[in-house]
C-alpha cells in the first residue's frame, strides 16, 4: 500500500526529526508518521506507541499494508513505558499537553538522545525541563494546518549535539571555527532566560527567526489571551491572574 499523505502538521514535525537508527513516535495514532519515518529514510526502526487500543490497532494495520511490520514495532501502553533502555536514539510526541509530555520524558527508561516535541500547551513548563536536564533547544517551527496555529520543536542532548550537525555558538566562535564551518549553529539563547520571561511559552528561537507565520502566531496568542480577559467577571478584574494575562498581552504586543 502507498503511505498516505500526512497533515500539513504532522509533516512539519517530519521536517526537524534527525536521521537515526531508532525512533519512537510516542502517541503515534494511525502510524502515519510512523511508515514515514520508515519509507523517508529518517530511521532505521520504530517503535510505534498508543495509550489507546483503536488507534494502535489502525496503526497495525497501515504498517502491515505497507510491508513494515518487521521494522516498525506498534505497543500498547503509555508513553515510553512501552520502551527499554538502549533501544532508542530519539522521540517524538504530537498532539499533547506539554505537561503530559514532560511526564512522558521524565518517566522514560533513559534520557534519549533528542526529542521532537509539539505540545499544544504548557510550553513554558515543557521547554524549561528539557533545558534543566541537558538538552538544547536547536530547532523551533510554526505550522499552519486546518486554519490552526501550531508549534513544535526539537531538543538535543548537549553531549550529542555534533553527532547530530550542531555546534554551540561560543564553540563555533572560538578555535574550532575552521574545522566546524558546515556545523547548524546553536544560539545559546534558553540558558540565560529569565525564568519568567513569557519567550518560554513563545518560543525564543521563533522570536529571533521571526518566520512567516510570526504575525499570525503572535496575534492568536494575543487573541487567545483577550478572550480570556473578556470572560472574566468584574469581581476578578482586580485578581493576580487578571494582571498577569495583561502584562502578557502588552509582553506579546511588543513582539510583533
Amino acid at each position: 500500500m502507498k503511505p498516505k499523505i500526512m497533515m500539513d502538521r504532522l509533516e512539519a514535525v517530519f521536517s526537524i526529526v534527525p536521521t537515526a537508527d531508532s525512533i519512537a513516535d510516542i502517541g503515534t495514532d494511525h502510524g502515519y508518521l510512523a511508515v514515514e519515518l520508515i519509507s523517508r529514510g529518517k530511521a532505521k526502526r520504530v517503535v510505534a506507541g498508543d495509550v489507546h487500543k483503536g488507534p494502535l490497532e489502525s496503526a497495525k494495520s497501515y504498517v502491515d499494508s505497507c510491508g513494515l511490520s518487521h521494522v516498525i514495532d506498534c505497543r500498547l501502553g503509555d508513553g515510553l513505558k512501552v520502551t527499554e533502555k538502549g533501544e532508542l536514539n530519539g522521540a517524538i510526541c504530537c498532539g499533547m499537553g506539554g505537561f503530559l509530555m514532560r511526564n512522558i520524558v521524565k518517566s522514560g527508561p533513559e534520557l534519549l538522545e533528542f526529542y521532537v516535541l509539539q505540545p499544544q500547551n504548557g510550553q513554558a513548563e515543557l521547554r524549561q525541563y528539557m533545558v534543566a536536564n541537558g538538552y538544547e533547544i536547536v530547532k523551533e517551527i510554526i505550522v499552519r494546518d486546518m486554519g490552526k496555529l501550531y508549534t513544535a520543536f526539537l531538543a538535543v542532548r548537549q553531549n550529542v549535539l555534533s553527532q547530530y550537525g550542531y555546534i554551540k555558538e561560543e564553540i563555533y566562535s572560538g578555535a574550532e571555527h575552521a574545522t566546524n564551518s558546515s556545523m547548524l549553529v546553536v544560539a545559546d539563547i534558553y540558558h540565560n532566560l529569565d525564568c519568567n520571561s513569557i519567550l518560554w511559552s513563545v518560543g525564543a528561537l521563533l522570536a529571533a527567526e521571526k518566520p512567516d507565520l510570526w504575525t499570525d502566531y503572535i496575534d492568536y496568542l494575543i487573541y487567545q489571551r483577550q478572550c480570556a480577559l473578556d470572560g472574566m467577571t468584574e469581581s476578578l478584574a482586580h485578581t493576580e491572574k487578571y494582571r498577569v494575562i495583561k502584562k502578557e498581552i502588552l509582553e506579546l504586543e511588543a513582539l510583533r
